[in-house]
């Protein structure tokens, strides 16, 4: 039985009555205001009362100059304002918003600085969607901050309500996916691996083989190892119970992996997980490759270094690349159902399951 909380249950009456319209552009307003996105804006350019000028305004002005109006322009943000999730997150907000970019017409940036610089591990490929802070406006005549965060919404729509014909950059604040099954597409003309990353990647390739399965585990503060948010940590028999469910689940995937599979090349397995815990037992099994590396949240680390969020994303192009994924989940503990193993088989077209042991 799905419960709800009393804010759910008021949005629910309140989508009845007044329609998702209101309500959703109600919620995106207000959480625009709780974060905080208008903050650092200013109006440079004072008109009239501190209104922008309309679009016809604009046209005649610039045509007065001698200047041809240029495209408007959609920028990702991730530059610290508020919490933009973790790399899952982040990347299916930044491909549903190229999708949205490229299908409105608009120009598409990434702003990726919080807390490291998105380039130094992704490079553009087909389009280039790097964009120095210089060119980041903060007039708000010219430069609007939007904001999607709900999955439950129509989002593009919404999205849609939020742009106007005066403002020549949105700065969009979101994790949300209006994708799906199209997310590769997007997401392969967005991304390629930087250098850095290529060579992690070439690294654990030559460690897996070309046929390997991957199995992800998601604890979160479980096991007491891996900060995140307000999780609690389990008490101690708990954490035992817990911890051995995980590895015992990971012992029959290797059994069943070894017998059916021709070739020691064959049988290996990717291994993921948020616990160092876990982790450090699970290299002891025998066919299991672990990235190296510390697990750590990108929302909730404040190191800049792009080096210590590579371990993620190597992870998650590898599992990509694997002939099946699974992520385990335990019906007793309710560990986390994370998206991470799921995006990363989507991109790589690769067969997925969740195992409930």
């Amino acid at each position: 039985m799905i419960s709800f909380t009393p804010k759910e249950i008021i949005i629910h009456i309140a989508r009845h009555v007044l329609g998702e319209k209101r309500v959703h552009d109600y919620l995106i307003q207000r959480g625009i205001e709780l974060r905080h996105l208008r903050d650092g804006y200013a109006e440079n350019n004072q008109i009239g009362e501190g209104q922008p000028k309309s679009n016809e305004e604009s046209r005649e002005t610039e045509a007065a100059k001698g200047i041809t109006a240029n495209r408007q322009t959609l920028v990702f943000m991730a530059d610290g304002k508020w919490m933009h999730g973790g790399l899952t997150d982040r990347l299916r907000g930044m491909v549903s918003a190229y999708k949205f970019a490229s299908e409105h017409d608009l120009d598409f940036k990434i702003f990726h600085t919080s807390p490291f610089l998105l380039q130094e591990i992704l490079l553009p490929h087909e389009i280039n969607w790097i964009i120095d802070e210089s060119k980041i406006s903060r007039d708000r005549t010219k430069a609007k901050p939007v904001l999607l965060y709900r999955e439950d919404f129509d989002n593009e729509s919404a999205l849609e309500r939020q742009l106007d014909a005066f403002h020549e950059q949105f700065h969009l604040y979101s994790c949300v996916d209006t994708l799906g099954e199209k997310f590769p597409e997007y997401f392969n003309a967005l991304f390629k691996p930087s250098p850095l990353l290529e060579k992690e990647l070439a690294h654990y390739n030559e460690l897996l083989g070309t046929k390997y399965i991957s199995y992800s585990f998601r604890f979160q503060n479980m096991l007491g190892d891996f900060k995140e948010f307000t999780f609690k940590e389990l008490p101690a028999k708990s954490k035992k119970e817990l911890l051995n469910d995980a590895l015992n689940a990971l012992k029959n995937e290797i059994a069943e992996t070894q017998t059916h599979q021709e070739s020691l090349e064959s049988s290996k397995i990717l291994v993921t997980a948020d616990s160092t815990t876990f982790l450090e037992q699970a290299a002891k099994f025998p066919n299991v490759v672990i990235v190296k590396g510390t697990s750590i949240h990108i929302d909730f680390n404040n190191s800049k270094k792009a080096t210590d969020y590579l371990k993620a994303f190597t992870e998650f192009f590898l599992i990509s690349k694997a002939t099946k994924a699974k992520l385990y989940r335990n019906r007793k503990y309710k560990t986390y159902p994370s998206n991470f193993p799921k995006y990363a088989a989507r991109l790589g077209h690769v067969p997925y399951e969740v195992v409930e042991p």
